[in-house]
This record gives structure tokens, C-alpha cells and sequence, in this order.
């Protein structure tokens, strides 16, 4: 239900998603009148014999606190569905509605992998050789040097479960590349990841540098991360503005396109927000993948793949050993 388009998005991208992944079945927790008409368009019913609808009277709104979500919002969709996975009803967990919600009701339902005090919101952002995991995103405003650390192995152990990256380079965001620049906290930090040997840390990056492939996971607090990630949308959405108006306006343009159409298809492709919209609730005891608020169809769509790629790989069964073997059986032999 959440989001700024409700079922309207939400369903018929399901729809398309399950229409590609015959194995995948759905479960979907919300307002059944606001439901149904959506999923009455499709003619096919065996792919709507893998789709359960759950009623709920509840729906948690965007101005709502994630204290009162928790407290008096129980039988909300949002919060049933993350219960569903808790409860391993469900493998994974998707919602485009209120993040601080859902990371609060992630805490208390599934709580926290071990050895990580904080989830925090990770996706992955192109580069010219491919994708960087970039974390926290919004989740977490000030993290302390100890939770940037955790954030570190996070996305390392991730790229190397679901990329195959033996040693993924890690570096934390910072306003300058040289050892002195940033805040304390980025000093402090730094600290911690260069003396430990299960962290490939290669130093700071600037924003720059996410897109030149320089690390295969960017380390930041959430509110730096917000920023860089809204930033990346507004400027991608720029470039793709000023492509269709000069295709709109000059004929030459028409006719270099004609000629080079297959590599502007592959740069808008590149270029695309939606391809890149679905982000981790990383470090919970379960899957919870947070879509964007205003995302349409195709980015909803990209969101369920994440959280099927997800599910497939198992992350939080597959992340959990080696967290416990990283944070606790090490802590234990050090005392």
C-alpha cells in the first residue's frame, strides 16, 4: 500500500516480475477493494494461483512515527508483512512506504544479525566496471565509528556472497582522498578497518570516485548516503531530460541517434534510475528490500528482483556464520 501510487505501481509490476519467474509465488498484504482491480487485468490464471491476498484494515501513512507505527499499528500491511517473514511465511519482504517504519518494525520483528547493533540501507550504484555497494543510505543519521565498521563487513561479506568478489575493496566516503581529511569520527573509523585483516580497506574515496569503480563497497553514515544517492537520481534524470530534448528539438540529433541508436538505448539503460531501485535492510535476521516512495513500475519491478536475488542466495542464513564467527567466536578468543 505504500508509496505514492499504492496497488496502482505495486501490482501490476508483480504482476510482470512473476510472469518472468515461474518458481516465485506472492503474497500480498493490503486493502482488498484497492487491490483487486488491479489484479482482475490479468487473464492469466495460473500466474494469479501463485498470488494470496492478506486483507488489512491498517496501512501505515508516510507523516506516521515509527514509534506509533509500532506500538498502535499492528495489523497494518506493512507491519503483517514484515511478521511474515519472521515468521517464515515469506522469504523476503518488499514495501515502497515509510522507511523509518519499516526499519523499526525490521528491528523488532527480526532483529539485528549478530555482532550488528544497526540495519542499515545498502544498494548497489554503477560504475564504469560495473556496480559498487553503497551503505548506510538514510537509515542511520549518525553512526558511530564502531557501526561504520560493521557496516564495512556487511557489504564486504554481501559483494562476496552475491558478486563472487573474493577480497572487495572497501572505502569509506569522505571529503578528501588524503589520510588526514574528514571528521573524527572518519579518522576513528579508518583506525578500526586499517587494523583489521578481514577488511580489504583501501582508503578514503571521494563522491566521485563511486562512479570510477574504485571500490566495491562505499562506506558513509546515512545522512552523507541519502545525500550522494539523491544527488546521483537528480543528475542521472537530468541527462536523460536534456537527451529527449535534443532528440525533440534538433534533426540532427534524430539523425544521430538513427545511426547510433543501439548505444543510446544502452546509455539511457545505464543511465536509468529504475535499474537501480531496491535497497537492502542490511543486517536484519531476514529480508526486507525498501523500494522508492515515487518509483514506477519498471523500478518497483528492479526492486522484486533484488529481493528474489535476495532470497535465492539465502543472505541473512549465508551472512549470519560468518558475522558470529567475525564479531563473537573473535571476541571470545581475544578475551
Amino acid at each position: 500500500m505504500g508509496g505514492e501510487s499504492g496497488p496502482g505501481v505495486t501490482v501490476p509490476a508483480l504482476l510482470n516480475c512473476l510472469g518472468k519467474h515461474q518458481s516465485v509465488e506472492a503474497i500480498l498484504y493490503g486493502d482488498l477493494q484497492k487491490v483487486a482491480p488491479y489484479l482482475s487485468l490479468c487473464n492469466d490464471q495460473a500466474l494469479l494461483s501463485r498470488v494470496k491476498i492478506i486483507h488489512c484494515e491498517g496501512e501505515v501513512l508516510d507523516t506516521d512515527k515509527p514509534s506509533d507505527v509500532i506500538r498502535a499499528k499492528t495489523n497494518s500491511s506493512m507491519s503483517l508483512a514484515v511478521s511474515a517473514v519472521a515468521k517464515k511465511y515469506a522469504d523476503a519482504c518488499i514495501s515502497a512506504g515509510n522507511t523509518g517504519a519499516l526499519m523499526g518494525l525490521g528491528l523488532i520483528k527480526l532483529r539485528t544479525l549478530p555482532g550488528i547493533s544497526r540495519p542499515a540501507i545498502c544498494t548497489t550504484l554503477p560504475t564504469v566496471s560495473g556496480r559498487s555497494y553503497v551503505l548506510d543510505l538514510g537509515a542511520n543519521v549518525e553512526c558511530s565509528p564502531e557501526q561504520l565498521h560493521q557496516f564495512s563487513v556487511l557489504g564486504s561479506l554481501t559483494a562476496y556472497l552475491l558478486d563472487d568478489i573474493k577480497q572487495p575493496s572497501v572505502r569509506l566516503l569522505n571529503v578528501g582522498v588524503e589520510e588526514g581529511k574528514g571528521s573524527n569520527q572518519l579518522q576513528r573509523t579508518a583506525h578500526l578497518l586499517s587494523a583489521d585483516p578481514q577488511v580489504n580497506y583501501c582508503g578514503f574515496v571521494e563522491g566521485n570516485g563511486i562512479f570510477k569503480g574504485l571500490a566495491n563497497v562505499v562506506v558513509c553514515d546515512g545522512f552523507a548516503g541519502n545525500i550522494a544517492l539523491k544527488a546521483t537520481e537528480g543528475f542521472a534524470m537530468m541527462i536523460a531530460t536534456i537527451l529527449e530534448d535534443l532528440l525533440r528539438n534538433s534533426w540532427l540529433a534524430r539523425v544521430t541517434l538513427g545511426v547510433m541508436s543501439r548505444s543510446f538505448e544502452d546509455l539511457k539503460d545505464r543511465l536509468d534510475p529504475a535499474l537501480y531501485n531496491g535497497a537492502y535492510l542490511l543486517g536484519l535476521h531476514g529480508i526486507v528490500i525498501k523500494s522508492h516512495g515515487s518509483a514506477s513500475k519498471k523500478a518497483f519491478e528492479n526492486a522484486l528482483e533484488v529481493a528474489i536475488e535476495a532470497a535465492r542466495h539465502n543472505l541473512p542464513k549465508a551472512l549470519a556464520p560468518l558475522l558470529t564467527d567475525k564479531f563473537i567466536t573473535n571476541n571470545k578468543e581475544s578475551v
